[in-house]
């Protein structure tokens, strides 16, 4: 397990944290034997033994850190989903502490996301030369996207990720909000935060940064400011998307 670096805004209230797990292995005893009911179900039901290895393995990882955190074994951890899936602790995890989280996995390695203080959401997926990227970029690109200049737009995966890391962090169906959301190349003097542009008045004001990632893969990573909406990320009027 490796902690990935974030940027300095994020590190008093966020960790981050990257597994490379031996997909050829067996499952282990230990991550197991942590595993709730409805976990275990869902990891027997992967069809490939690699896909398993990895679910467990992220899950098993995700538990301890958690626990260490809340003083807590990690078997005893309860979680329940919101409204569109996404989980959170339990109350009867039984600490005063908010603890944020989130997990994405693909290929090789996974992701996690620990919040002390707001929302976090993440995602890393492989970059595919043989995917067929026309083919999804109408499901994908906002209106605004589609009319940027060539020389400002990001490539497909690095787009896809920073979407999927900010709609995970709200909490609100990702499939169904990609085109709401606009990305653009980091501006200004952080070079790894990302321009964002919505017009969706109850969304929160969300950041979105580019975390390192292996080679052949895109990682993002997307918090919940403490701060006054931006213009840029707030567009009342539609037409800006």
């Amino acid at each position: 397990m490796l902690q990935v670096a974030l940027p300095e805004v994020l590190r008093p209230h966020v960790e981050a944290w990257r597994l490379d797990p031996d997909l050829a292995a067996p499952v282990t005893d230990a991550d197991w034997a942590v595993l709730g009911k409805d976990e275990k179900e869902r990891a027997l039901r992967f069809g490939r033994h690699e896909d398993r290895v990895r679910y467990v393995a992220t899950r098993a990882t995700l538990r301890r850190l958690l626990a260490a955190r809340l003083g807590r074994r990690p078997q005893d951890l309860r979680f329940m989903n919101g409204f569109h899936g996404k989980p959170r602790l339990a109350q009867s995890c039984g600490s005063e502490l908010r603890l944020e989280f989130n997990v994405s996995h693909a290929g090789a390695h996974g992701l996690i996301a620990i919040s002390r203080r707001r929302a976090v959401g993440v995602d890393i997926e492989r970059r595919i030369p043989a995917f067929d990227v026309a083919s999804l970029e109408q499901q994908v690109l906002s209106p605004f996207e589609r009319r940027t200049e060539a020389e400002r737009q990001l490539e497909f995966f690095e787009r896809w990720v920073v979407k999927e890391a900010v709609l995970k962090a709200i909490g609100t169906g990702v499939a169904s909000h990609l085109q709401q959301l606009s990305v653009e190349k980091p501006l200004g003097h952080d070079e790894r935060r990302y321009g964002l542009r919505h017009a969706v008045p109850e969304w929160p004001s969300m950041g979105a940064w580019r975390l390192d990632a292996p080679t052949g893969y895109a990682a993002a990573i997307a918090y919940e400011l403490d701060e006054p909406r931006e213009p840029f990320t707030s567009a009342a009027d539609p037409a800006m998307l």
